[in-house]
């Protein structure tokens, strides 16, 4: 009996104790992430605190005046080549955050599942529907990321374009009036008064004239490399008709 009693209990002493599940370890807070969202958050507070605007004002005249300023005597070169160097600034930004390779191919396989799913709502085909709702969980993410880049670069160039706009303001209101000279000649008028406000101020529109173009062509040119360095990497000729020629 004492023997049974031993052999029954054996295998009770023998069973291994189930574990407690353990939970996943909390994902750790990005550090870059936190900066993006406190330059956002400065970006907006500058553009309603004047006296925080003006600091920044002050500093970035401490840099650019010796520069861009030319003691105020040319005013329209000061205000353009202000333009350009944001608008590079914000191009090189947008361009680091954005992989433009998975963003191409991105769209590319949105506008294909969005033509099939548009097929099979049209023929009434549940089935291909449910199968293109599976398909498109695998690129979902890519998609998110894709929306959400925009965002990344848009917390840098803010801050960039507020502090630049406050210190344009700054140079127009005090420099050009104290040396009496806040006018311009366009085409169709000879004596344009700089702080003059046609829907936004005149420099204002002087700005845009070059950074906006200007922009575009340093945003174009960047996407070029970006995409010619990427099929150097996968080896892809990069004169296709010449290669087939010879």
């Amino acid at each position: 009996m004492a023997d049974d009693e031993d052999s029954d209990e054996a295998p009770a002493e023998e069973a291994p104790e189930k574990e407690a599940p353990t939970r996943p370890p909390a994902a750790a807070p990005s550090l870059s992430r936190f900066v993006l969202i406190f330059l956002f958050i400065l970006s907006f507070w500058t553009l309603f605190d004047p006296q925080l605007a003006g600091g920044f004002a002050a500093v970035a005249g401490a840099v650019l005046m010796p520069v861009l300023g030319f003691g105020g005597a040319l005013p329209v070169i000061t205000i353009l080549v202000a333009g350009a160097l944001t608008t590079t600034a914000s191009s090189i930004v947008r361009d680091y955050f954005t992989n433009w390779v998975k963003m191409a191919r991105t769209n590319r396989v949105m506008a294909a599942w969005r033509k099939e799913q548009m097929d099979a709502m049209r023929k009434g085909n549940e089935a291909r529907l449910k199968k293109l709702q599976e398909i498109q969980k695998g690129f979902s993410k890519d998609a998110q990321d894709m929306i959400f880049a925009p965002y990344k670069s848009m917390a840098v160039t803010t801050l960039a374009f507020v502090i630049m706009f406050t210190w344009i303001r700054s140079f127009v209101d005090s420099t050009l009036l104290a040396n009496g000279n806040p006018f311009i000649a366009v085409p169709w008028s000879s004596n344009v008064w700089l702080p003059s406000i046609y829907v936004f101020p005149s420099w204002v529109l002087l700005y845009s004239l070059l950074a906006i173009p200007f922009g575009q062509i340093v945003s174009r040119a960047l996407k070029y490399f970006r995409f010619r360095r990427r099929l150097r990497e996968l080896d892809v000729p990069l004169n296709a008709e010449a290669d087939g020629a010879s």
